[in-house]
């Protein structure tokens, strides 16, 4: 098939536009995974035809479809979509090629999945600002748990092969009947483009969901902060004094309906509002540490002793009560909070973006467990904040030099025991980190976790589509790992997700709403049934739940989605012609790697 500039042009419209419409949080709160396949099946359909600007068009379209997808990233700066929708043009430019390429040798049932999965793979490997992990088109199916229950085996790339697949088959049947006037169909590329699927549901019933238990009782405290009222440093004070008053709120409503108190508290990302300093830092000052010239002054030995006395004052003192206070925790309940913790690096006073847990009286601090994947623009500079020039760029525009630190082989895994002296190990991921896989998988492999914690502010994106994104991306990890997510924000959906993508419990308010609200959640995290021991007397040598097989082959997918479409397109490129799944390449075409004449790509 050969496509004018405009026919190209409209066609990759409609296939990005259908991709926003079919994502979460626009027409539904789950979105329509449907659509996604629809969207796919117009993009196969007019990314794979030759002509004119074909490589410059898929750039457009796809950078203006991912604006869309994205949008709620102008929430906090419309610069960023400069920069995420020409990002995203490069790889789907990429990708058309890829189709085009592929499309020479084999249909689109095939072509389309392997395509689409070799660039999301790469993009969602690389780190930001040279990929990002943002709703991969397997995203799309997380609430549909009848297909979604295959990613315990192959993960959300096997769900994006699922949906790839559908729309490739749906844009080889569609070019059939059209270009080939229904003459001549042949039922096998829909035989490929169904075999995903039918393999998802198989999966999903023959491969459960670990059994579970119920395990620690959890309560997720959501002031319903707005974000412009975090940004004020005089309000830290009135904000930790109303997360104090409705922790306690939320403590009495279940001692008055009979209902166990919890074994963990938990605040949302950086909701415990002072600094939490390393025990080293005053130490690391008086050496010579120094805050980078970017960061201001005064900051010494003698302050970094008074943060961690503050720390103490309200941690031990006004949450568990000591020097004779009336404790705001009960006897036996840990608190976890996220925070920006401060030590030093290198010489340097370096910040991280954390989880922390504070247990026995608020007197043993474990952790921290810092944010894996850093923002670009907005956590991290990459290291050009040490250039003048981009300072004052960035200084003009966000209003402050991003310099956090990610993890420096801190253990990314908190460890408590319960009330009834059961022991437990989370996974602790920080807002962004909610969107990649390795941050849940590498906590179960490393040290078979109970289940995942994500503290989250999405209070910068207030009712945007940006909070059912991230509820999926936090379903999927609860699938593809096999161990529940609790979620807890400070404006966006708090909620505990079972190990098997389905709800437990949600915050809502009266009116049924579960962003921007305030209020908290109690309830019970189910966790892989196995025997428990303290960890000081077995180590948990002999506990160890079932991992499910995603998180044993994740490596083994990765190779897969990336090395066989990159043979099949090596194939391509050295059989050359134009195959369009088996056709001879043209009158008067050898088969020799000779270009045809039609196949102006841009």
């Amino acid at each position: 098939m050969e496509a004018s500039r405009p026919v190209r042009l409209l066609g990759l419209l409609a296939a990005f536009a259908l991709l926003w419409a079919a994502s979460p949080g626009i027409l539904s709160d789950s979105g329509v995974w449907p659509l996604a396949v629809l969207a796919v099946a117009f993009w196969a359909r007019y990314a794979s035809a030759s002509g004119p600007w074909a490589a410059g068009i898929e750039f457009l379209c796809a950078a203006l479809g991912w604006c869309l997808v994205m949008s709620w990233a102008a929430k906090v700066a419309t610069q960023t979509l400069w920069f995420i929708g020409p990002g995203h043009g490069l790889y789907f430019m990429a990708q058309g090629w890829a189709l085009r390429t592929l499309r020479r040798r084999v249909p689109l049932a095939l072509a389309t999945p392997a395509a689409w999965l070799l660039f999301e793979t790469l993009r969602a490997s690389l780190e930001p600002p040279f990929g990002v992990s943002w709703m991969r088109l397997g995203t799309h199916l997380h609430d549909t748990l009848w297909i979604s229950g295959s990613a315990r085996v192959w993960g959300t790339p096997g769900l994006t092969l699922v949906l790839a697949a559908l729309g490739g088959a749906l844009a080889d049947l569609w070019e059939r009947q059209v270009d080939g006037g229904g003459k001549g169909t042949r039922a096998w590329p829909l035989a490929i483009g169904l075999l995903p699927l039918a393999a998802a549901i198989v999966l999903a019933r023959l491969v459960p969901a670990p059994a579970t238990e119920d395990g620690p009782r959890v309560l997720l405290v959501q002031p319903g902060f707005e974000q412009r009222r975090k940004q004020q440093s005089d309000q830290s004070r009135a904000m930790m004094d109303e997360q104090f008053d409705l922790t306690r709120e939320g403590l009495v409503a279940a001692r008055t309906s009979g209902t166990p108190d919890p074994d963990v508290v938990v605040w949302a990302e950086t909701m415990l509002r002072i600094p939490v300093v390393s025990d080293e830092l005053a130490l690391a000052l008086e050496h010579g540490t120094r805050l980078d010239p970017w960061r201001g002054a005064g900051l010494d030995a003698a302050w970094a002793r008074r943060a961690r006395a503050n720390e103490r004052e309200w941690i031990e003192g006004l949450l568990f009560g000591a020097g004779g206070r009336a404790p705001i925790l009960p006897l036996g309940t840990v608190f976890l909070s996220g925070a920006e913790y401060l030590r030093p690096v290198g010489g340097r006073v370096r910040f991280q973006n954390a989880a922390l847990i504070w247990t026995g009286a608020g007197r043993t601090r474990v952790g921290p467990a810092a944010k894996r994947h850093l923002v670009p623009g907005a956590e991290t500079m990459l290291g050009l904040e040490h250039l003048g020039m981009v300072r004052e760029v960035i200084l003009e525009l966000a209003g402050y030099i991003p310099d956090f630190l990610g993890p420096v082989g801190d253990d990314p895994v908190l460890a408590f025991s319960a009330r009834d002296g059961r022991s437990y190990r989370l996974g602790a991921a920080v807002c962004f980190d909610n969107a990649f896989d390795d941050v849940f998988t590498d906590a179960v492999r490393r040290a078979d976790v109970d289940f995942h914690v994500v503290v989250s502010n999405e209070a910068w994106f207030e009712r945007s589509q940006e909070s059912e994104q991230m509820l999926a991306f936090s379903r999927l990890a609860a699938l593809s790992t096999g161990r529940a997510v609790v979620r807890a924000t400070q404006s966006g959906t708090s909620i505990v997700i079972g190990p098997d993508g389905r709800d437990v419990a949600r915050l809502v308010d009266a009116r049924g709403e579960d962003e921007m609200v305030r209020g908290y959640l109690l309830t019970s995290v189910p966790v892989p049934t196995a025997s428990r021991t303290p960890f000081e007397a077995s180590g948990r040598a002999n506990d160890v739940a079932e991992r499910t097989p995603f998180v044993r082959l994740e490596r083994l997918w990765f190779a897969l989605f990336t090395v066989l479409p990159v043979l099949a397109l090596l194939a391509a490129l050295r059989g050359g012609g134009k195959g369009g799944g088996g056709k001879p390449a043209s009158k008067g075409s050898k088969g020799g790697g000779q270009r045809l004449p039609d196949e102006d790509e841009g």
